[in-house]
């Protein structure tokens, strides 16, 4: 089974998507737990390939054929960088030495 081209399917009950190897068959019974699927797009796995998180889905897609991912996860693993929501800013407060100069 290649895994370098994909179907990506939208969730309709659950914030989430479904990745499968293009042209795969999704066994009804699971994707009816999800409220159902509707097919997105096609796209290469490219460099999402050798990211750490890659391989629970590779492992998903060998044992069942199809992987569910939630939202952050589907951004953090196949979202082209210029896509993918910005990381969450932080926190910063100001130290006791920058209030000292202001003051």
């Amino acid at each position: 089974m290649d895994h370098s081209c994909i179907d990506i399917y939208i969730t309709r009950d659950v914030d989430g998507y479904v990745v499968a190897p293009a042209g795969t068959c999704l066994p009804e019974d699971a994707m009816s737990a999800l409220g159902g699927v509707v097919h997105g797009w096609m796209q290469q796995v490219g460099e999402a390939s050798r990211l750490p998180g890659w391989r629970g889905v590779r492992r998903d897609l060998d044992a069942c054929g199809y992987s569910v991912l939630s939202d952050e996860d589907f951004a953090a693993l196949l979202l082209p960088g210029e896509l993918a929501p910005p990381p969450m800013p932080l926190c910063m407060q100001p130290s006791v030495g920058a209030v000292a100069a202001a003051a």
